[in-house]
């Protein structure tokens, strides 16, 4: 789609994904747990997609649980631990910048199972506060230490390697669960060599449909199943299960093997281009984002006009942008990422979030740079 700038919130699925989930869907349609020879052939598609999507995330077939989306794999990966005979210390550590699946499912897990929720602030960069992380690490037990990899606001990156280094150190028992829904495609992802037990997912992130998402789960890591049915993914999401979305998948991940590197590189010059113009053009802004944020999610205050306004002039000139994570835009409170970012008193409602992806062009750039230029011309306060 023309325009549009919001790729962190869902990316437009291309034509040979279209035409590949058609062709699925007309013939690789038959129930896998029939067993005469269509059913088991589908049967048969759904273990070889998963053994490439396994391959594709530095994970085990038997790793791989297919979801509804990176929320239910959220939800299970979370309530999953709570509800099973793992150790009990009714104690979670999370961050303070963490996506509404995640804070909403703990906020559940609190009130109903009477669970203590910690949360570790973030720096100026919004990473995880490493010296606060130790010491809670020190000072408490947990049962899971729940994390977002790349933050969907600003896309900032949490020093992964770094944090396990303490949990191996304090408590090398404690299970890590990563949202790792903003690093999918954006930077490299070994499931095995990062040494953490569960991580989830989202596909239509990447390109694919909405409605389905991952959620790997280490083979030593015992959870609770949130869906009781046939047992189907080893017990651990009972329902009929999808082989044509599942190869869809898998198609997505083969495609994206060959084109990792030249996306994020096509990425990282669009994000270039954008700062280039918007300095050019002298329009008087602050770039939120870290320098070393993933180059596909940008997001850049205007001071002189709030956010809010310049999101609605840019929509009626058919450019699409948004101002924080689209699945919690429509709340009024003010984004807790951004408070944690000691940014100047109210600044947090001057900031639009630009995410980018390979299918925008600098002709785009230069057509959103003029629309902010000009209102900001009219309107500037």
């Amino acid at each position: 789609m023309k325009n549009y700038f919001d790729h962190a919130a869902t990316s437009f699925i291309e034509q040979d994904v279209i035409d590949f989930l058609a062709k699925q869907l007309t013939n690789n349609n038959y129930n896998p747990a029939a067993r005469y020879t269509s059913g088991i052939e589908a049967a048969s598609s759904i273990a070889k997609s998963t053994q490439t999507i396994a391959s594709f995330l530095g994970a085990k077939p038997e790793e791989v649980i297919i979801t509804s989306g990176a929320t239910e794999s959220i939800n299970t990966a979370l309530k999953g631990i709570v509800f099973s005979p793992n150790p009990k210390h009714k104690r979670i550590l999370t961050s303070a910048g963490e996506h509404q699946a995640t804070n909403e499912t703990l906020n559940f897990i609190e009130r109903q199972l009477d669970y203590t929720i910690d949360y570790c602030s973030l720096n100026e960069k919004g990473e995880v506060d490493l010296e606060e992380l130790e010491s809670l690490l020190r000072q408490n037990q947990y049962d899971l230490f729940t994390l977002i990899y790349v933050n969907n606001v600003i896309g900032s990156v949490n020093p992964i390697a770094q944090i396990i280094k303490l949990r191996n150190q304090y408590q090398p028992d404690l299970l890590i669960h990563l949202d790792a829904v903003q690093a999918l495609g954006k930077i490299s992802f070994n499931f095995k060599k990062i040494g953490i037990e569960l991580a989830s997912f989202s596909l239509h992130k990447l390109g694919g449909p909405k409605g389905v998402g991952i959620l790997l789960k280490n083979e030593t890591t015992r959870i609770e199943p949130l869906i009781h049915g046939g047992g189907q993914q080893n017990n651990l999401r009972s329902g009929t299960e999808n082989p044509a979305l599942v190869a869809t998948i898998a198609y997505l991940f083969e495609h994206l093997q060959k084109t990792f590197e030249y996306n994020n590189e096509t990425v990282s010059n669009l994000k270039l281009f954008l700062l280039e113009q918007l300095k050019q053009e002298e329009i008087n802004h602050q770039v939120i984002s870290p320098e070393d944020a993933v180059p596909h999610i940008v997001s850049i205050a205007f001071p002189e006009l709030r956010a809010e306004t310049l999101l609605n002039i840019l929509a009626k000139e058919g450019v699409q942008v948004s101002i924080g994570s689209a699945c919690s835009s429509k709340k009024s409170e003010r984004n807790q990422v951004l408070q944690q970012l000691n940014l100047p008193q109210g600044l947090d409602q001057y900031i639009l979030r630009i995410s980018l992806d390979k299918s925008n062009s600098q002709s785009e750039i230069c057509d959103l740079v003029r629309i902010i230029k000009t209102a900001l011309d009219k309107y500037a306060i």
